[in-house]
């Protein structure tokens, strides 16, 4: 199991970077940051955020998640593809279709059609983007992400309180990968995930839950030389 931290994007891009680097620091696995492009967040620019963190860190680094939908195909892939080349082996992409109708018309797209959208603009990405790193697809509102995943044999990201397209992942892929996105240690481990990302919000948050991963887990070293440096 990868055990990472992630942010939403609440802090500014100085913040966002300090937590990159205590996770670094700590020994975990996975520093993940979200989209976001309304207030109170500052992360509206994930792959921007996530080469800066790449040139202070060693840790791996993923999004949770970028929006398929509202953003241009070919724009993700030349962002995520330069990320890739200066990172390589640390980097993979998590994709969500995003939930907010706002958002979505700032970008000239209706919520109404967010899932054709993502079957659409991942279709692209993908034929952009044939040789591109591990893709893991969250689902919150449209169980048929579910699907996606399994047809194109990529991840799947829940929520640790939404866990129902799960047993419907399941039952399609022959190789299945789950990620958890928690906001505590112990609601994200009952679930047996491949990769759990923990809600962090501060450098001493992370110091915190890296005491708690000693106690859950003592077989589990954690000190930054330790860790598996592979995303898929």
């Amino acid at each position: 199991m990868q055990i990472g931290v992630f942010t939403a994007g609440e802090q500014d891009p100085a913040g966002i970077v300090a937590l990159a680097e205590a996770a670094d620091a700590a020994g975990f696995d996975v520093f993940a940051v979200g989209e976001h492009h309304n207030p109170p967040y500052s992360s509206s620019c994930p792959a921007t955020l996530l080469a800066h963190i790449a040139a202070r860190t060693t840790i791996a680094l993923s999004t949770a998640t970028t929006l398929i939908t509202t953003n241009d195909p070919a724009r993700l892939a030349a962002e995520y593809r330069t990320l890739d080349l200066l990172a390589p082996g640390r980097t993979d992409l998590v994709l969500g279709r995003g939930n907010t109708a706002k958002v979505f018309g700032w970008f000239g797209k209706e919520i109404e059609y967010g899932l054709p959208l993502t079957i659409e603009n991942y279709a692209r990405l993908t034929e952009l983007w044939p040789g591109k790193p591990y893709v893991w697809h969250a689902v919150t509102h449209s169980p048929e992400v579910a699907d996606l995943a399994a047809e194109h044999d990529d991840g799947l990201f829940v929520f640790a309180g939404r866990t129902e397209p799960i047993t419907r992942y399941r039952d399609q892929t022959a190789h299945p990968r789950i990620g958890v996105l928690a906001d505590t240690l112990d609601e994200g481990l009952a679930h047996e995930p491949d990769r759990l990302l923990i809600k962090v919000g501060s450098p001493g948050e992370i110091e915190k839950l890296r005491s708690q991963v000693c106690s859950a887990l003592p077989h589990r070293r954690s000190s930054p030389g330790s860790r598996e440096r592979t995303t898929s």
